[in-house]
């Protein structure tokens, strides 16, 4: 019953919000509203169960199969190292190549955006969640003989559905963070919009200067996420715990955590740290890697194929890669890597500070867990035109763009930082404490010698994930249309992007995109990995 009045309540916030945006802004596009809320639950809505089928089709065979386990994998995990908006220059460009610029090859670049940002999670969490079944299970089903479909039926179904309903949460959650990437497009010199909330948003932003009437999108955008992970996610996430053959994440009480909601974001961010590294961290054989080498050998030549109606020469190649502004692309990679730095360092400060205070003062946490779960609803690249449009007009549009690169790197990046420093801090021994009291350490000393080292492996979990998500967000904030220009900061993300986008170069677009792809998988190998095995020596935190 409880339910049915909060669907009821919920049902009535949003027509009046809807109500009251449509009456108090005239704008010649308002009366659309209603339809372009359709329009990207609809697109976000197909391309999640276009993810799902896809997921869980490649998920069982790589789960189920050792063959198809040493190709897919290796695949599935070289895929997802490139930062997504790095590759979706070039799917913009292939697509409206292909339909010559019609909305039909749009709305496909943008459902491949999102299927990109979604189809990541579901595979990894399937095959996973199949290598963690019992072995006790496996060997009891093979004595009743349960093969095929019945294997996958009344074995791997049940087990794979905690792991796949807190999948479905990340992906969710990517989808709606790139929604405004995927329907505001500029191309050639030409800005691209598909019907929907991202769109309509952007061009609140740019085209009609209405900061207003972004904040009202911002904010509608805000409440139908926050309202669909009440009634669908959060709801499905708590009952996940008891279904299975074991519990795919522990963590304490609800009770304990202030919040039922953060028991939604600890199962999410434990199924991002454990689960899914488990899988992604593995060896590879050299088969593996020159089966996947060749796979991405053939798919970059039917790229270029498509473009040049034959395999590029040598000379062609080296014409359109070297062009003067390569040259650069030394400088390029460092400025944006210190962004990236200087944005992680901000994020990682505030989150101890934040995640200190919610940790040892209750009342502080009772106010600001409610604030985290409204902030971490927003999608924040939706958050992008607003800050950007608002500084330009104090700061200039460079500097202004400057700033709002590194104030939402932040705000992308914080969340992954606090989460996890609190879920350590939570799940601190209470014999630990207590051997700080009895030494009397406090203050500062107590946080050095006690309370870091415990939660350090979750400050390095926290890094990898907030870098991941740092570079999608900072080759979509170093290339700006503004008004009637575009501003762009020097960087690897700017450069891809008016390769793509201004310069059409499908050979050098293909060259930035493995030296993207290089400098991901080269810290993730040299830093990540290293870290991680160093954490080895502290004791595993569970959240």
């Amino acid at each position: 019953m409880k339910i049915y009045y909060e669907l009821v309540l919920a049902f009535l916030l949003i027509s009046l919000t809807f109500a009251f945006i449509m009456f108090y802004f005239k704008n010649p596009e308002i009366q659309n509203l209603p339809y372009y809320t359709f329009r990207t639950l609809l697109r976000i809505t197909l391309t999640y169960f276009i993810s799902l089928a896809f997921g869980l089709v490649f998920g069982i065979l790589a789960g189920t199969n050792k063959t198809a386990s040493k190709i897919l994998v290796p695949i599935f995990d070289i895929a997802q190292s490139v930062p997504i908006l790095g590759y979706f220059p070039a799917a913009v460009l292939f697509l409206i190549a292909l339909f010559h610029g019609s909305e039909i090859g749009l709305e496909l670049a943008a459902i491949f955006l999102l299927f990109t940002s979604m189809e990541w999670a579901i595979f990894f969490g399937v095959v996973g969640a199949i290598k963690n079944i019992p072995s006790n299970v496996v060997e009891a089903a093979k004595v009743f003989g349960l093969k095929g479909f019945a294997y996958i039926k009344h074995v791997i179904i049940p087990a794979i559905i905690p792991a796949l309903i807190v999948a479905s949460t990340l992906a969710w959650g990517d989808g709606w963070f790139f929604m405004i990437a995927s329907e505001y497009i500029s191309y050639g010199g030409k800005t691209y919009a598909l019907p929907g909330l991202g769109s309509y948003l952007a061009k609140a932003a740019y085209e009609y200067g209405d900061l207003n009437l972004a904040l009202a999108l911002l904010a509608l955008i805000t409440f139908i996420v926050i309202v669909i992970n009440h009634f669908t996610w959060h709801k499905l996430t708590e009952k996940a715990s008891v279904l299975g053959y074991k519990p795919i994440f522990k963590f304490p009480s609800p009770e304990k955590i202030v919040s039922k909601r953060m028991h939604f974001h600890l199962s999410k961010f434990y199924f991002r740290h454990n689960l899914l590294p488990s899988i992604r961290i593995e060896k590879y054989t050299r088969v593996q890697k020159l089966i996947t080498l060749a796979l991405i050998v053939v798919l970059i030549s039917s790229f270029l194929f498509f473009f040049y109606q034959t395999i590029p020469s040598l000379e062609t190649i080296k014409q359109a890669i070297l062009i003067p502004e390569i040259y650069k692309l030394p400088i390029y990679i460092l400025l944006t890597l210190v962004r990236l730095t200087l944005a992680f360092l901000i994020s990682l400060a505030i989150a101890l500070v934040m995640g200190f205070l919610a940790a040892e003062n209750k009342i502080f946490a009772r106010i600001f867990f409610p604030l985290y779960d409204i902030g971490q609803s927003v999608p924040i690249l939706a958050l992008f035109p607003i800050v950007f449009v608002y500084l330009s007009k104090f700061f200039g549009g460079y500097f202004g763009l400057e700033l709002t690169a590194i104030i939402v790197l932040v705000a992308d990046m914080i969340w992954y930082m606090f989460l996890n420093i609190v879920g350590a801090l939570k799940s601190m021994p209470r014999e630990t404490m207590e051997v700080a009291k009895l030494f009397g350490l406090k203050g500062i000393k107590k946080i050095k010698h006690i309370v870091l080292p415990s939660i350090i492996p979750a400050i390095v979990t926290g890094s990898i994930l907030s870098w991941a998500t740092g570079w999608n967000t900072i080759i979509f904030a170093e290339y700006m249309p503004y008004e009637k220009e575009v501003l762009s900061l020097p960087g690897l993300g700017s450069f891809l992007d008016r390769v793509a986008y201004e310069q059409g170069n499908t050979i050098l677009l293909i060259f930035l995109l493995l030296i993207i792809s290089s400098i991901v998988i080269f810290m993730e190998k040299f830093i990540w990995k290293k870290l991680i095995e160093k954490c080895e020596k502290y004791e595993s935190i569970e959240v």
